[in-house]
Order: C-alpha cells, then structure tokens, then sequence
C-alpha cells in the first residue's frame, strides 16, 4: 500500500427512524463530502479501494466522495460501524496487501484515535500533533503515504472548513 486516507463520514442527521446505523447527511454534510473528494484528488489520493462502514451516513459520504477518483474497489462493512482503533487497523491490514491506496470511511471515536496512534508511532511533529488532538470534525480526512519499505508517513490532514 502506497497510500492510506481516514476519512470520518461527513455531518449527519441527528436522528432517524431507522435508529443510529440510519443516520443519513445533512446537506451541509453531502456538499462537504463533494468538496472533500475533489479537495483529496487535487491532493493526487487516488484511491482504489474502499473500506466503508455500513451506517447509512458512512455510505452516503463515500457516495459522494468517491465521484472525484473514478473506479474504487468498495467493501461495505457492518464491522466497521462500531469498530474501535484496533478492529480498524486490524482490517487495514489485512487489505494493504491488496490495494495502492485505500481509503476507510468510519466513525469517531476510533478514526481518530487510529489517526492519533499512527502519528505517534511514526514520530510526528508536535504541532502535527496539535493539530489533530484539537478533534476530528465530520467531513475530515487524514492522509498517509507509504515510503519504500511500507511505512506510513503523514501527508496532510483536511477539515471541510479548511476548504471553504
């Protein structure tokens, strides 16, 4: 794997009668997840696989997202809707053998964490650091490129606000 995007769904409803999983975006949240994608292909994420979340809001951002990179191999995963930082990166395993560049669309708490922890581990830069710890809004994406030897380094962190 060359590249790694966490993505957190965009802004979502507050309710649904089909209870949390059903959560469906806002307008605002579908117009940043547009704004998202084409801000990530200007970046040059490319991605061609895509692990997303079964919860409605989770899809509906990767539906929009996904039109400024073309064909994505997608896997919508109802393990990933409640899933914490380890299931996530656990599943981020298994598939780097199988993609250039994936892409996760999931949920916080754990995205950020997961985005937190590699940070870490990869030494980052105290205001990368601050940066991040300051949250992880809806919309927002975190991006990892892969050096020679498989190791992830940061590239850049996205806010839908940052894009505006």
């Amino acid at each position: 794997m060359r590249q790694l995007i966490l993505m957190r769904h965009a802004e979502a409803q507050p309710s649904s009668e089909a209870g949390d999983i059903g959560r469906g975006l806002t307008p605002r949240g579908l117009a940043d997840a547009e704004a998202m994608g084409r801000a990530l292909a200007d970046r040059g994420a490319r991605p061609d696989h895509a692990l997303v979340s079964s919860a409605r809001r989770a899809q509906e951002t990767w539906d929009a997202v996904r039109g400024a990179f073309g064909d994505v191999v997608t896997e919508v995963e109802r393990g990933l809707y409640e899933a914490d930082s380890a299931a996530l990166r656990h599943r981020i395993e298994d598939a780097e053998d199988d993609c250039g560049s994936l892409i996760l669309v999931a949920h916080n708490p754990a995205i950020h964490r997961l985005a937190v922890d590699l940070l870490i581990e990869q030494a980052a830069s105290p205001s990368t650091l601050e940066r991040l710890s300051g949250g992880f809004p809806p919309g927002s994406a975190v991006v990892f490129t892969a050096d020679s030897s498989g190791r992830l380094a940061y590239d850049g962190f996205l806010r839908p606000s940052d894009l505006t």
